[in-house]
């Protein structure tokens, strides 16, 4: 007798969800399983993607996933999470269902979740990803499982490769995906921070910060350094939000406590922290690459990196 293919759910449309949503969809119908059920809490971009995307079905609420067979969430931040996953909880998740944790939160909010849903009588992997919205919309992510690894095995064929190639098996436990997505997202803070520093420096000394983009781009060619070396030249962080400070924040905190946790030092990660205020202080949640901004300030220069 063959196998009823099982239901899949995404929970989480945004600027990361909206695009592996579509990929996972467009997976499972050429695949010949069911389509994808999506929901998020505002309801209106989830009914916009189901008009972008005719045969993908739309959950008004969190009841209306409560028989789905996996469920992947990818949401803002660690309330949002928790609030999700009570809220699948209370809506009498399926016994048995498999919860896919892809959002960036504490390592021990991930710990006490997937100990909540195993009581319950469900499954609990974490699959953070690696990469920019840009790398969710051309399925080149990389995915980091972590959980029980029969578990892991029966969710990875549906994520991948349609929405990564690499896939980076961390462990049995799934806090510890979420410890290695943190330390991933440290050399995010790092990349940025020295670079706004460089950039900077080059600039008040009078070389230009546009000759340090093209020692960037011919040092480190494939990287994210040419990416956000061209954001910070061209001030694009103040109307093109990639990632937004604010969240950067939160992940950024999340690296500082887990390096507290453990007797590590992480002085660029808490450097990159305190200019990030500075900047959400004075000028807003700018994306990322707008830590520059505080860095051109202590220099003298203006906010766009020219001089007074």
């Amino acid at each position: 007798m063959a196998t009823e293919s099982p239901q899949l759910a995404y929970v989480g449309l945004g600027a990361m969800g909206i695009e592996i949503s579509q990929h996972i969809h467009r997976h499972l119908v050429e695949t010949g399983n069911k389509p994808l059920i999506v929901h998020n809490r505002t309801l209106a971009r989830a009914q916009a993607l189901k008009e972008r995307v005719p045969d993908i079905q739309v959950a008004e609420s969190l009841a209306g996933l409560a028989q789905a067979d996996i469920i992947i969430t990818c949401l803002l931040n660690d309330a949002a999470v928790e609030q999700t996953i009570d809220g699948l909880l209370s809506a009498s998740l399926k016994k048995g269902a498999i919860i896919v944790e892809q959002s960036t939160i504490a390592p021990g909010v991930t710990k006490s979740l997937a100990e909540r849903v195993e009581a319950y009588g469900a499954h609990f992997v974490a699959i953070p990803i690696m990469g920019p919205p840009a790398a969710a919309r051309a399925a080149k992510l990389v995915l980091l499982p972590a959980g029980s690894p029969t578990v892991v095995e029966k969710v990875l064929p549906f994520l991948t490769p349609s929405t990564g190639p690499k896939v980076i098996r961390v462990g049995d436990q799934p806090h510890l995906a979420l410890k290695l997505k943190l330390t991933g997202n440290y050399y995010v803070t790092a990349f940025i921070e020295s670079l706004s520093e460089g950039m900077t420096l080059a600039e008040a000394s009078g070389v230009g910060q546009d000759k340090v983009k093209q020692l960037v781009d011919a040092l480190f060619p494939g990287t994210l350094l040419p990416v956000y070396s061209d954001r910070i030249l061209n001030n694009t962080f103040t109307d093109q939000i990639h990632f937004p400070l604010t969240s950067a924040r939160k992940d950024a905190t999340h690296i500082v406590n887990l390096a507290k946790e453990h007797n590590a030092k992480v002085p660029i990660t808490e450097l990159f922290l305190t200019h990030l205020n500075e900047v959400v202080e004075k000028h807003g949640d700018y994306d990322i690459s707008g830590v520059c901004v505080a860095l051109r300030e202590q220099a003298g220069l203006k906010p766009d990196g020219s001089r007074p």
